[in-house]
């Protein structure tokens, strides 16, 4: 069993993609807080198992081909994991593929993700990381 905060995400990539969100929910915390970018169209903040399902409902309904393409995991020292990934989609009425670079930040308890934070915008990311500087 991954063990690691960075294992974890990676099993937990991993079974998205594999499975969709059923394979996601089990790596969940039953009281999880996931929240969009605010640029983005579905800007908000579910919460629990029914609140992921609801909002990745959303997004199905106008892309196909979901996938969150990890590039690059940071640890932080506070145990959250900031992921650098491609978001990859494609939309149903026409088509049209896209990629679009976001960050998750994600905190860990027990082996479960707790909190999942996305930003579209690099310096939004590093600052709710606590990397007010990095590049």
């Amino acid at each position: 069993m991954a063990s690691t905060p960075v294992a974890i995400l990676r099993g937990a990539y991993e079974a998205f993609a594999r499975d969709g969100v059923d394979g996601l929910l089990p790596l969940l915390d039953d009281a999880i807080e996931w929240r969009n970018p605010e640029d983005s169209p579905n800007a908000n903040v579910w919460l629990g198992h029914q609140g992921v399902r609801e909002h990745l409902a959303l997004v199905n309904e106008s892309f196909d081909e979901i996938r969150f393409l990890p590039d690059e995991f940071d640890e932080l020292v506070d145990g959250r994991v900031l992921v650098r990934l491609r978001f990859s989609l494609r939309a149903k009425q026409s088509g049209v593929p896209m990629e679009v670079p976001l960050w998750h930040l994600v905190t860990l308890r027990d082996g479960l993700v707790t909190h999942f934070f996305m930003y579209s915008d690099q310096q939004r990311a590093l600052q709710a990381a606590g990397l007010h500087g990095a590049e």
